[in-house]
């Protein structure tokens, strides 16, 4: 069951020294080791934020990290950045087909993947002929 981060059950949210975010769930029980994310990463990145257990179920969900004490506030923004998952994209070795859907085999700075694209609203047109 998720909870809803409001100043009465802040206490209910913690960092340890560490940044180890831990809650103490309705039943009592204490969880460590959880996991924020925010939903939004490139445009709200400290709004709309979940905090996820080890099974990924979500435990808490914090509208604004300005809504809590700053030192909370801090160490929360300390794991997200931790765990923000952002690839930049360093080159584009193969294009299956201009059209979706489309298969795209790039090299990252995390290493080579593959891009899939279901759909034209996915690629964005650059001038001559390019695509994003």
């Amino acid at each position: 069951m998720t909870s809803s981060l409001s100043n009465s059950n802040q206490q209910n949210l913690w960092a340890e020294p560490d940044c180890n975010i831990c809650a103490r769930l309705a039943d009592g029980t204490v969880v460590k080791n959880l996991t924020p994310m925010s939903l939004f990463p490139l445009s709200e990145d400290n709004k709309n934020i979940v905090v996820l257990d080890a099974n990924q179920q979500e435990v808490f969900y914090i509208d604004d990290l300005q809504q809590l004490e700053p030192v909370l506030a801090n160490d929360i923004q300390v794991a997200l950045l931790r765990n923000r998952f952002i690839l930049k994209l360093l080159k584009i070795h193969k294009v299956t087909n201009l059209r979706t859907p489309a298969e795209w085999k790039v090299l990252t700075d995390r290493g080579e993947s593959s891009l899939i694209f279901s759909s034209e609203e996915a690629i964005r047109r650059l001038p001559e002929d390019g695509a994003l």
